[in-house]
């Protein structure tokens, strides 16, 4: 028997010992149901179980060898990126994915030791396999890396975007003050000390958006939603400046509301 071939005929008990291993590794405020492990681990084995039947020539085990990728679409890689994106969407750090995976082999190749003879050609499978789990771990940990560096990108690019508004009001509040007729001479001491803080906060605010939109591209992610335009509109009008300097015109384009 091969490994593939113990692999899918004891697949439920290599599933029923990767699920409680990986319901101790999973955060404490993640709450994944027997369901959702058992596909998990169900993907994982049959994926790798069939990438160990197609057949592999000695340069290609040598590129596998060394992280080369033939084929970086392939039904198995989309496996593991799949694996990453369901356990990032649930809260893991990239710790737990990688120790899902070393149960995973673990579970599989004490089960194999113990059922069947270790000859040269079962050693050769084990080769295989490790080399499939290894592929797959890179390939999931490359994808969770991916997703987590593109949050951080949004978070910064979301931050600099909202940060302008209120620096932009305590920039006009500034300078109405300065405007003012009679000012004291402390107030005016304040409000140039102010603007000259609010215009340092600025210029790194619009270093930040830079950054974050030469990451994301030219424009940040946004997701129409319906939202009470009075209580959006009242936000606005506490970041103007006061005296009624300011004129707001509404304009909307789009479909009209039913």
């Amino acid at each position: 028997m091969t490994l593939s071939d113990f692999i899918e005929s004891d697949l439920d008990g290599l599933i029923d010992d990767w699920t409680s291993y990986a319901r101790a590794v999973s955060p404490k405020e993640v709450h994944l149901d027997d369901v959702q492990l058992r596909n998990s681990a169900r993907e994982l084995l049959i994926g790798i179980a069939a990438d160990m039947r197609e057949k592999q020539s000695g340069a290609q085990q040598h590129a596998k060898s060394h992280g080369e990728r033939p084929d970086p679409d392939s039904a198995f890689d989309r496996i593991g990126r799949g694996h990453a994106d369901d356990r990032q969407s649930h809260g893991f750090q990239v710790n737990a994915l990688v120790a899902e995976y070393r149960a995973l082999r673990a579970s599989v190749l004490r089960k194999w030791q113990q059922k069947c003879q270790l000859d040269a050609a079962a050693f050769q499978e084990m080769i295989r396999f490790n080399e499939a789990v290894d592929q797959m771990v890179a390939e999931s940990v490359q994808e969770f890396s991916a997703i987590t560096e593109r949050i951080r990108d949004l978070f910064t690019g979301v931050l600099a975007h909202d940060l302008r508004s209120p620096v932009g009001a305590i920039l006009n509040s500034a300078r109405v003050i300065m405007a003012d007729e009679n000012p004291s001479s402390t107030s005016l001491r304040a409000s140039a000390n102010l603007q000259r803080s609010a215009e340092r906060v600025k210029i790194l605010i619009d270093d930040l958006f830079v950054f974050s939109r030469t990451r994301l591209g030219n424009t940040l992610p946004v997701q129409p939603d319906r939202r009470d335009l009075s209580a959006c509109i009242s936000a606005v009008v506490l970041l103007t400046p006061t005296k009624g300097r300011l004129k707001l015109n509404l304009a909307k384009t789009g479909p009209s509301s039913p």
